[in-house]
């Protein structure tokens, strides 16, 4: 019998600022003003993306102004100005004007984001049979804590800017956590709007990684975004190959770099 090929399911075709404009409202703290085509958002420090401009389209004449606008808005919360900028050449004179205005590249917050049909994520995750990943519409303290424990940082401010952002949220959301003997390990969170699902805060105890529950969690979170109508997971991940590796193995595609620039005061 001849093997019959199945074709690949295809990404939505969308630019990336277009993505980023949905990105920026799944992940948007309550200090979030829009500013033409750019939105500003603060969070109390946590995250650069949560606290720089997300460039979703051009300025035109106006760039000069908007930047000084920009600047006035995190100087009034005692944050440096931070720009994030998404995709290729599109805004080099934008680069430009900031680089000659003194900000610098901030290497280590670049991010790559990729994507992949959830089908076609669903197909090779590891399916959940045991009922060992509950996804909740809201987070608990105990999924906080262990997110919190993934990143390796203090506790204090950031922390609670942190888990103020998880209950902000206003899309649909799914917190998901991996428990293994009565101990929750591993999280996730997918925001869906329309076609689109976030993946966020996947993280793992650890002394629980390489063991497959990351992995639990995104093809859980890739079931309940399709029941609630998502057609296609996104995520950004840092530059470097490491962090990428999981979701290459996922079939997540990248579709284009996240640069900011930040003002050092």
């Amino acid at each position: 019998m001849l093997a019959v090929a199945v074709p690949l399911p295809q990404l939505t075709p969308i630019d990336a600022e277009s993505l980023e404009a949905v990105a920026a409202r799944a992940w948007s703290p309550q200090d979030s003003v829009l500013l033409g085509p750019w939105l500003l958002r603060s969070c109390d420090g946590f995250s650069r993306s949560g606290n720089a401009a997300a460039v979703l389209g051009d300025a035109g004449t106006e760039q000069t102004t908007m930047i000084a606008r920009v600047e006035r808005f995190y100087a009034d919360r005692g944050l440096p100005p931070c720009f994030e900028i998404a995709g290729g050449e599109r805004h080099d004179g934008l680069v430009r004007e900031l680089v000659d205005r003194g900000y610098r590249a901030d290497e280590a917050a670049a991010t790559t984001t990729m994507a992949t049909p959830l089908r076609l994520l669903r197909s090779v995750a590891p399916a959940e049979r045991d009922g060992r990943v509950r996804i909740t519409d809201a987070p608990t303290q105990e999924w906080v804590d262990r997110w919190w424990s993934t990143l390796g940082l203090d506790d204090g401010p950031l922390r609670s800017a942190a888990t103020d952002l998880c209950w902000e949220l206003r899309g649909r959301c799914g917190f998901a956590g991996h428990v293994v003997d009565g101990e929750l390990v591993a999280t996730g969170l997918a925001v869906v709007e329309g076609p689109w699902a976030g993946l966020f805060c996947i993280g793992t105890s650890p002394d629980r990684r390489r063991r497959g529950s990351a992995r639990r969690v995104v093809g859980a979170l890739a079931t309940w975004a399709i029941a609630n109508a998502a057609k296609t997971a996104y995520v950004a991940v840092p530059l470097d190959l490491p962090s990428q590796e999981l979701f290459r193995t996922l079939r997540f595609e990248p579709l284009h770099d996240n640069r900011f620039l930040v003002l050092d005061r």
